[in-house]
């Protein structure tokens, strides 16, 4: 790292829900982007941090909301404390919130709508939705992208995008944002942890905002991997073909030593669960493999 380079580091100790609120310009483009739905994975709200105290407002043509996600479970460090905050979108559910709800993501829930609720969508002609992660496996850089999504969009970030998960998964806040009328998706960074998985997030959110043509600023120097830490030959372009869903109270364990894009075969042994073997049901590419103590989604798999 030269000494003009940064690392974002966990320094955060108090967690807002509102972390930035930037507008400027006659750019009629909204982007709102969420950090920290999973609160193990706090790189997504220190990214956010980081944008709004060095984006300059006076080079700012548009409107940028930074919003925190799963505020208690930030606090803890732990991806949810009762249930999983971006599992649960739903119409139903948040139509029916229950007010003396016990359930902490509940509460999560209806705070994140009434504050999207106020933002005001419709005076804008573009709006874009970002929901930022990282993943428990190496090389994680990728987009999940939604029906939504413009594709010359999806393509700035130059690294893998997957296609058809969004379907696959019930309740994400990127999916619920659909219908709204925003073009949605979420942005993998890294790994959880790492130092430079915050940096990612902000080259990519720069990146993505100067495509809108929101700020002429040049990017930050930060050290990074963004698209370096993507296995050689992967296609840019992958289809979620499969998700090993976890069974309430079941022990699942991953082998030890994959990572993201990692090549499996069909038959191949990737994990136990209770007890018994669990092995590939397709040739592919394997995404996300399960290194945390939560989490309901074992493994993915992509061709």
């Amino acid at each position: 790292m030269t000494q003009k380079q940064q690392e974002i580091t966990d320094t955060s100790t108090f967690f807002k829900r509102i972390i930035g609120n930037i507008s400027g310009g006659d750019n009629q483009t909204l982007l709102v982007c969420i950090g920290g739905l999973h609160g193990n994975e706090q790189a997504g709200y220190n990214a956010l941090e980081y944008l709004v105290s060095h984006l300059d407002k006076r080079l700012f043509n548009g409107h940028f909301v930074a919003i925190g996600g799963n505020l208690q479970a930030l606090k803890e460090k732990k991806r949810y404390l009762q249930t999983d905050l971006n599992r649960i979108w739903t119409n139903n559910l948040i139509d029916h919130i229950p007010p003396d709800s016990e359930i902490s993501e509940y509460e999560e829930l209806r705070q994140l709508i009434e504050v999207l609720r106020v933002i005001p969508h419709d005076t804008y002609k573009r709006r874009v939705l970002i929901d930022l992660h990282t993943t428990s496996a190496p090389n994680g850089a990728f987009i999940v992208r939604t029906t939504t999504t413009d594709d010359a969009l999806a393509q700035v970030l130059e690294i893998p995008v997957i296609l058809g998960l969004d379907k696959k998964l019930e309740g994400t806040a990127m999916t619920y944002m659909e219908q709204w009328n925003y073009e949605t998706f979420a942005f993998e960074g890294g790994t959880i942890g790492k130092e430079n998985s915050a940096n990612n997030l902000v080259l990519g959110v720069w990146r993505i905002m100067q495509a809108l043509k929101m700020t002429s600023q040049p990017i930050p120097n930060l050290e990074h991997t963004l698209g370096e830490t993507i296995r050689s030959g992967v296609p840019s372009y992958l289809t979620c073909e499969y998700i090993h869903k976890i069974p309430e109270k079941s022990t699942f364990k991953m082998l030890d030593g994959f990572g993201n894009f990692d090549t499996i075969e069909k038959g191949q042994l990737l994990a136990h669960q209770d007890g018994k073997e669990i092995c590939s049901p397709y040739k592919g590419y394997i995404l996300m493999p399960l290194y945390q103590d939560d989490g309901n989604d074992g493994f993915f798999i992509v061709k």
